[in-house]
């Protein structure tokens, strides 16, 4: 749902829009805190839409991951200098809607593309005994195709969230190929990562859930993760 056009989303809709975002690139499980929810629920108010959030969030993670840093971001408090600098720069016209300071020219991405149907082709022996070699070939063979497929020509964004889409479907068709004993061992991970729910909304739990199971499914099958940064 984008902030930019029509209806802007509910609250809880605009919130969950920025927190798997954030969940997306932090790369682990991670609860809002209540400062955490008045900060989103200030930019709402505020009227700053939800993609321009998202693009800020990835702003955020894409500078430290090229700086180099180390350690996780433990609260979205950390991105809102980069919130308010983009909706800035956005207002002005400084910067474009779709423009996340990060290379989008077909020059770009094509080579991007290229390198990761590459990479997931070469993946497709890593899982050997792990899982059915049929379903693994077929999937990453797939997946591939819809790689293949895509524009080139699109902005940076609309790749990067067709990835993602790609991306899940994969891991959701892999996953249930795996043994028994597999299946059992990533299930016995995930609960253990995941940890104390207790009091937490069904429906985080069970986006957190999904993410930790991508995430191992990822693991041992030594795929490479579906993004363009």
């Amino acid at each position: 749902m984008s902030g930019e056009s029509g209806e802007p989303p509910d609250e809880a809709a605009y919130a969950t829009r920025i927190e798997e975002a954030f969940i997306a690139e932090r790369g682990t499980p991670f609860l809002l805190s209540a400062r955490d929810w008045q900060l989103i629920r200030g930019w709402r108010e505020s009227g700053i839409p939800v993609d321009t959030v998202v693009r800020a969030v990835r702003e955020t993670f894409a500078r430290r991951r090229a700086r180099g840093a180390a350690g996780k971001i433990g609260s979205i408090s950390y991105c809102s200098d980069a919130v308010e600098e983009r909706w800035q720069m956005e207002r002005r016209g400084l910067v474009g809607k779709g423009d996340e300071r990060l290379p989008e020219t077909p020059v770009v991405i094509e080579p991007k593309l290229d390198a990761l149907a590459e990479a997931l082709r070469s993946a497709g022996d890593a899982g050997a005994g792990e899982i059915d070699p049929d379903i693994l070939r077929k999937g990453i063979r797939k997946a591939v195709s819809k790689i293949e497929a895509l524009p080139r020509e699109r902005p940076f964004e609309e790749i990067e969230e067709k990835l993602s889409v790609i991306e899940a479907a994969l891991l959701r068709v892999l996953a249930r190929g795996f043994s028994p004993a597999t299946a059992a061992a990533v299930d016995e991970s995930v609960v253990e990562l995941l940890g104390e729910t207790a009091g937490v909304a069904p429906e985080i739990v069970e986006r957190m859930r999904r993410a930790l199971l991508h995430r191992e499914v990822r693991r041992r099958l030594g795929l490479p993760a579906l993004t363009l940064l």
